[in-house]
């Protein structure tokens, strides 16, 4: 649990930093003009909360030691935050081509920005569902292994669910912020 405290502070101090500087930057009337937000933004969003769905499912059959199931709802998630991934590749290019030049508009710079760090961050959490996925792709006993795997579980839960948390805040903040 001390590891992933100390992984959430970081993952805060890093993005309450880049936040603080979009809204200094939003206060310039140079080059900042809104962009329009690509609609699949609105529904990788949508897959993300599904994901925390399906891992904080697959978190309680771990607690009622049904493994199997476990797996299963992991490799779920595993799989939407994959297309979460993709999706927020489909924006970018989306982006680019429509003529928005990163040059002359900061505000397209954070989307990439925002959305790249916190990709960078979903493959840290995928790292760590996999590591899941690999310890309970097949039976294994003992109380140490399980409590072990509940504690990963857990500590990879709480991430993950940050995650979304801070992807609301970061999508709010590109979809909705004027100037």
């Amino acid at each position: 649990m001390i590891t992933t405290t100390v992984v959430l502070v970081i993952v805060t101090a890093t993005f309450a930093a880049l936040i603080a500087v979009f809204f200094v930057r939003a206060q310039k009337n140079e080059f900042w003009q809104h962009i329009e937000i690509p609609q699949i933004l609105w529904a990788t969003t949508g897959v993300l909360l599904a994901s925390s769905a399906t891992l904080e499912a697959a978190r309680r059959k771990l607690l009622k030691h049904d493994r199997a199931a476990f797996f299963r709802l992991t490799a779920w998630t595993t799989g939407l935050a994959t297309f979460f991934l993709i999706g927020q590749l489909a924006a970018w290019f989306q982006i680019l081509h429509s003529g928005a030049v990163l040059k002359y508009n900061p505000h397209s710079w954070f989307v990439f920005l925002f959305s790249g760090l916190h990709g960078m961050h979903i493959v840290l959490g995928l790292a760590g569902l996999g590591y899941l996925l690999y310890r309970t792709r097949q039976a294994a006993s003992g109380p140490r292994y399980q409590m072990k795997t509940r504690v990963v579980a857990n500590g990879v839960s709480i991430f993950w669910h940050y995650l979304d948390f801070l992807w609301i805040v970061l999508f709010g903040l590109l979809a909705l912020w004027r100037r």
